[in-house]
């Protein structure tokens, strides 16, 4: 797989001057193999600042219905898949909840009209001193001026999906729960920090609809001030360390003969629990398009108090600038 992508940000005086700008994105090697009731999977990237693992692990069909799963492998959380239309993602991939690949077990029990999910992670894919990986996960290193030294450890996920008819709509109905500790490297201690979240998807003729409600806590010391430093395709930055989530989309799919073409609208709103701090929020209108190995994103983003869809350089604290700011995302992608 390779990508190449173009963006043109209205609150970057750089990219209203060349209109926009259009890079070298991503390059990947993909390995999938099985064997009797044995295989492997793994996909390594390359961008033009670093390269790192996005996941890669060894399974075993223990029989038709149940696979355990080890290395560096997705962690069942939210939505089975993504809770997202576009290439930029949901806001709840910003905050370590979505498209999320760490170190540990997992073992996948699909059942008749249901499917659970439970996984044990030591940690995450690289160290938390790392800003070299694909999935957002906590940072040790100082941030904005703060000192962080917690590390992700000993974490367990469960999550049940229940496949059903609903109202005439093909439904998935499930919940997912999050436990795990962070290390602070200075003294030695251990905090919690802990997570659920309901999703549901539904489908109906051309047209899908997902939606999902996130709850977090970091239970971190008071010195970091309710906020946590995360790390993310070579970037830091810092989120509320308790808040909330809604995310919901809605796209229809369209048969054009030569190809699929998806028009969709995702919406996304996160809450902390700070009076100190504001909400953020992020919206993709876009249209994905693909024909044998090329698939592509044209996105429209809007965003206030968001990383990387608006002037903030965070998700959920003060707001410093209180503006609605639009980027132009086109991805082309050719996949082998």
């Amino acid at each position: 797989m390779t990508r190449v992508n173009y963006s043109y940000i209205d609150y970057n005086e750089a990219s209203e001057d060349k209109l926009g700008d259009f890079k070298f994105e991503v390059a990947a090697l993909s390995f999938n193999g099985e064997r009797d009731d044995i295989g492997l999977s793994m996909e390594y990237r390359f961008r033009d600042d670093f390269d790192a693992i996005k996941h890669g692990y060894a399974y075993y069909k223990l029989d038709d219905n149940t696979t355990l799963k080890a290395g560096v492998t997705k962690v069942p959380f939210g939505n089975i898949g993504y809770i997202s239309n576009s290439f930029w993602l949901s806001l709840q991939y910003y905050v370590g909840f979505e498209d999320d690949y760490d170190t540990g077990v997992s073992l996948e029990y699909r059942g008749d009209g249901y499917q659970t999910d439970v996984a044990f992670f030591k940690g995450a894919e690289n160290g938390a001193t790392s800003t070299k990986r694909f999935a957002a996960d906590i940072y040790q290193g100082v941030v904005n001026g703060t000192e962080y030294n917690y590390e992700e450890t000993n974490q367990f996920n469960l999550r049940h999906s229940i496949f059903t008819e609903l109202f005439g709509i093909d439904s998935t109905i499930g919940a997912s729960l999050e436990y795990g500790q962070m290390y602070d490297a200075s003294n030695g201690s251990k905090e919690d920090r802990y997570a659920y979240a309901v999703h549901y998807q539904g489908a109906v003729d051309n047209w899908t609809i997902q939606a999902q409600y996130l709850k977090y806590d970091f239970d971190i010391a008071s010195e970091y001030q309710n906020k946590v430093a995360l790390s993310v395709v070579g970037a830091t930055y810092e989120i509320a360390s308790e808040a909330s989530a809604f995310t919901f989309n809605l796209a229809r799919k369209v048969d054009m003969g030569w190809g699929a073409l998806t028009l969709y609208n995702d919406f996304n709103v996160l809450s902390p629990e700070s009076d100190d701090f504001d909400k953020s929020y992020q919206n993709v209108t876009g249209i994905s398009v693909g024909k044998g190995p090329v698939f592509a994103w044209f996105d429209f983003i809007v965003g206030k108090n968001m990383l990387w869809s608006s002037r903030s350089n965070h998700v959920g604290l003060q707001d410093q600038f209180d503006k609605w700011d639009k980027r132009i995302n086109i991805n082309l992608g050719y996949y082998f």
